[in-house]
């Protein structure tokens, strides 16, 4: 079976993506699914008392910070939440999801970023990968962890399986049907600047485009049943999203986690709005800051975020609130550098978070 990218409008075979050959620690089904339909499901793959105390932690935050609860009671997202509680990052850590990426990514995996949930978002279908370009396109991927047994009517995520092999579009694939958004997007790669707007309004047209491929590659969207435990990771160019929230009353405790390889080049949404998708990868990739938690490294940043009705807000580091998951926890070594890049890294991962719903 072979893994195909695109360049244009042909597809061509991604002679360093992986293919079912290689590491015997995932298995033949596993890679299968990953190469057809973009995610699989690691059932179990969290232990019970591990995502208790997980949960314990959790809570003690909510408590002591305002999360922008509903009527129901339900918090809104929490962004980086292990850059204080760094016993979190215990599930990061699972030797299931970190088997399984270092075969995907055939690289090393980093923890990039978290996002914290107690109810559904019902966001639209949507590519991780034009937030946070990563080159190659496969060395990122999302890892949604079931907190608490997920109710269909509680807005379960949803997959669409395979979208992930369609015909990628880049910034310059949308500015070619959009004269006017074409000319103001030249303006601003011409250093003449450009409108605040203007970013957000190529990802819009972006997704108007994406919401088009669904339709004429007849996407199926696919919900997973998910148990406490249970571990879904999904490709960088999988399209997915929200399912609408029958129940209101209803929690979806959740947490996920974006990883990349570390020899992944990462790029800001800004860039790949702005740069065509021949001069992308010829830019200097963003300068990452590394902590470690045991053997697993991290992206840093300075504290976490709170949201309440769309506005944030950030949380210095300070002693962490809730319990530790382990005794045993491993604790946090000094900070390394990653690979030199000539690019500032500095509120790279507040504009991530600030681009992310799920």
């Amino acid at each position: 079976m072979k893994h195909y990218t695109h360049v244009g409008a042909e597809a061509v075979e991604d002679t360093a993506a992986p293919h079912l050959a290689g590491d015997n620690l995932v298995s033949a089904e596993l890679k299968r699914a990953w190469l057809e339909d973009g995610f699989v499901k690691l059932p179990g793959a969290i232990a019970p008392d591990v995502i208790a105390r997980y949960n314990r932690t959790v809570a003690a935050v909510r408590a002591s910070v305002d999360d922008g609860k509903d009527a129901h009671g339900h918090g809104d997202r929490i962004g980086q939440l292990h850059q204080q509680e760094t016993d979190l990052l215990q599930v990061a850590a699972s030797e299931a999801i970190l088997d399984f990426l270092r075969w995907a990514f055939s690289d090393e995996p980093i923890v990039m970023g978290s996002l914290n949930f107690e109810r559904g978002t019902q966001q639209e279908a949507h590519i991780d990968a034009i937030f946070f370009w990563p080159e190659p396109s496969h060395t990122m991927a999302g890892v949604w962890v079931a907190l608490e047994d997920i109710n269909p009517d509680a807005g379960p995520l949803f997959y669409i399986p395979g979208s992930h092999r369609w015909r990628f579009n880049h910034s310059d694939d949308v500015a070619a049907t959009r004269p006017d958004l074409a000319a103001e997007r030249e303006n601003a790669r011409r250093g003449e600047g450009y409108a605040p707007d203007l970013i957000d309004r190529m990802g819009v047209a972006w997704t108007q485009d994406l919401v088009a491929a669904e339709q004429a590659n007849e996407g199926r969207r696919t919900i997973v049943d998910l148990k406490a435990g249970d571990v879904v990771i999904w490709h960088s160019l999988l399209a997915h999203g929200g399912s609408p929230t029958v129940n209101p009353e209803l929690s979806r405790r959740s947490v996920v986690f974006h990883y990349l390889g570390r020899k992944t080049q990462l790029y800001t949404f800004e860039q790949f709005m702005l740069l065509g998708r021949d001069e992308l990868p010829q830019q200097p990739g963003q300068s990452l800051e590394l902590k470690q938690y045991g053997d697993l490294a991290y992206m840093s940043a300075p504290g976490f975020v709170t949201y309440n009705n769309g506005a944030a807000t950030t949380h210095e580091i300070g002693e962490p609130i809730g319990p530790r998951l382990s005794e045993t926890a491993p604790a946090a070594a000094a900070p390394v550098e990653a690979a030199p890049a000539a690019a500032p890294s500095t509120g790279l991962l507040g504009r991530i978070l600030r681009r992310l719903g799920l």
